[in-house]
């Protein structure tokens, strides 16, 4: 679960406790560490949460596929900011990367513009008007139908292939 899912009613509380104080007060100043504290145990909780995954994942597989995110874009768009932000996917990502070299894996990193939820993953079609709320891929030309994401995993395991007809990946680590 996520760390900072669980503690927001303890992060809304304390937030409501410290706005109710009077500045410069004895009061504040308690409430402010409290505050504190429950953001640092958040922070806590995801970084130990990133590392297991990334350490999981890095000793699991032989090679790793990510994208390469514009995660300050999206991290703009004030309903996806807290779960994005909550995700850790800059983290992540560093993490992968020293990990895969330490563990001995090959980690490949999808260009940024490669379409992997708009394409098929059963024919190969383009579809350009799916949106972001559409969170199932239905193909028009051979009537495949899957999960948005698992569309987007499957284009993005064929990705790291070295019969790969796209643009070659940008390899970071060997």
């Amino acid at each position: 679960m996520k760390p900072l899912q669980r503690a927001q009613t303890r992060l809304k509380l304390a937030n409501q406790a410290f706005a109710r104080t009077k500045q410069g007060s004895g009061g504040r100043r308690k409430a402010a560490r409290r505050l504190g504290k429950v953001h640092g145990r958040v922070a806590a909780l995801r970084g130990v949460l990133v590392h297991e995954i990334t350490s999981t994942l890095a000793r699991s597989y032989n090679t790793i596929v990510v994208e390469d995110l514009n995660v300050a874009g999206m991290v703009k768009n004030h309903s996806l900011a807290r779960h994005v932000s909550d995700a850790a996917f800059g983290a992540i990502r560093r993490q992968v990367e020293y990990k895969a070299k330490w563990y001995g894996s090959r980690l490949v990193v999808a260009d940024r513009w490669y379409p992997s939820s708009k394409t098929c993953s059963g024919c190969g079609h383009l579809k350009t008007d799916l949106m972001l709320a559409d969170r199932t891929y239905r193909c028009e030309e051979c009537g495949l139908h899957l999960g948005r994401d698992v569309n987007a995993a499957i284009n993005l395991a064929r990705w790291s292939l070295p019969t790969n007809t796209a643009a070659p990946p940008q390899l970071v680590a060997a």
